[in-house]
């Protein structure tokens, strides 16, 4: 993906060439995208959300891993007193909840996974909207996210973040007023 996200702005930036050797005044900024999802009111908002539910998750999780730790701490007393018949229905059980315990764990963790990228994702969208929005209002010939493998190095001055979670605050502002 990063080489693909590399290879993209590479080719951006020599199709930009002609245009920039023409051109009178070139304007060029970068944005750190990651910096606006952390830092902005939905991202945050977002990362609220995400930290309840995992938290929501943890707890189910957690007594479940509570209720197989006493079935297993049952046995283990019973073991002896047991008759074999009852003590291999007793770890047939145990098995069987394990099992069914580490598919849901397994399940959580994909939906959550599924939950974050979707969040992010969205995020993205409305935040390259804003982007967009300033790069034609400001006149800028190219605006570039910030990373490593693409701005290798770049004045501070010409970073436009701060600018685009302003921007971004406000319309996730006046969209809630509507």
């Amino acid at each position: 993906m990063k080489k693909n996200l590399f290879a993209f702005f590479a080719a951006l930036f020599f199709m930009f060439i002609p245009y920039i050797a023409l051109a009178q005044q070139v304007s060029i900024a970068y944005v750190d995208i990651g910096r606006v999802i952390m830092e902005s009111d939905k991202g945050k908002q977002a990362k609220k959300t995400m930290d309840e539910e995992i938290t929501k998750i943890r707890k189910e999780l957690s007594s479940k891993q509570e209720e197989l730790q006493k079935l297993k701490d049952s046995i283990d007393k019973q073991g002896a007193a047991l008759k074999p018949e009852a003590r291999e229905e007793k770890q047939k059980l145990y098995n069987k909840k394990l099992k069914d315990y580490q598919n849901l764990e397994n399940e959580y963790q994909g939906d959550m996974q599924q939950k974050i990228a979707e969040f992010e994702q969205n995020l993205i969208k409305d935040i390259m909207e804003v982007v967009k929005k300033i790069g034609e209002n400001e006149k800028y010939t190219i605006i570039l996210q910030r990373h490593p493998a693409i701005i290798l190095y770049a004045t501070p001055g010409i970073d436009i973040t701060d600018k685009v979670i302003e921007a971004y605050n406000k319309q996730a502002k006046e969209s809630t007023k509507k």
